[in-house]
Order: structure tokens, then sequence, then C-alpha cells
């Protein structure tokens, strides 16, 4: 039997996901997964093979879905998968160290821009003030 290791990762201002526990199926059939973080799973033979994750959620009910279609030699593979920062977005798996959180600059940007929309409304209604007293 070969092995299959897979580093299962969420962003650090995701920590909605670390509520719950990813799912992977392999080659359809669902294996058990401890939790976050490095998984070893002595399931699989050597040769092609197809493997899914997702996060169990609310809406929708699979996010961060990912799917590899893998050759596993005798040896085994080491894989990893991102969850992605967006929900809706899908999720990252492949070889380790290079995967990224998809949606990670859209969310770092919507985030920063909600202060800075929030600045600009109260500086408006400053001005809108201090014109009401100008013209009376």
């Amino acid at each position: 039997m070969a092995g299959l290791s897979i580093d299962l990762r969420y962003p650090a201002g995701a920590f909605v996901y670390g509520m719950t526990k990813p799912r992977v199926t392999v080659d359809g059939y669902e294996v058990p997964v401890h939790d976050w973080g490095q998984n070893y799973f002595d399931v699989v033979v050597g040769g092609p093979h197809r493997i899914e994750i997702y996060v169990p959620y609310a809406l929708p009910r699979r996010a961060g879905r990912a799917r590899l279609d893998v050759m596993v030699p005798e040896q085994g593979v080491a894989l990893e998968y991102m969850a992605p920062s967006f929900t809706f977005a899908r999720g990252s798996l492949g070889a380790p160290g290079q995967q990224v959180s998809v949606g990670h600059k859209t969310t770092v940007t919507v985030v920063a821009m909600i202060p800075a929309l929030a600045i600009f409304g109260v500086a408006l209604y400053g001005l809108y003030l201090r014109a009401e007293q100008w013209w009376g």
C-alpha cells in the first residue's frame, strides 16, 4: 500500500474553518480526517487516484472544494490543501509549500475599505453640518 500525506490548512484570518474538519475523499470514498494539519492516509495502492477535499459549511454546503487527479507512486506522495479566504472560492490542492489561499487579496482589500469608507462618511457628514450652519 502507498501512503498519502495531506497537510490540510486554512488562512489565519479564516478562523471559522477551525470549528469543523475538512472532508477528504479518495476515488469517491471518504477517508477519516483527524483534524486540520498533517494527515496520513494508508488506504491507497500505487497508481492513479482522484483526491477531493472540501469544508462542510452553511452556505455553500461544500466550501473550498478542490479536486486533483494524482499518480501515487509506491513510496507514497505528499500534498497540501489550502482552504480559501472567501468561502465561495475554490480551495487549492497540490504540491506542498505552493498552495495559496484563493480570495485572500480580495478579502483583505474589502476589510481595509470598510474603515476608509466609514471615515469618508463621517467627513462628508461633518462638511454637510458645516455647510448647513453657513447657509442657515
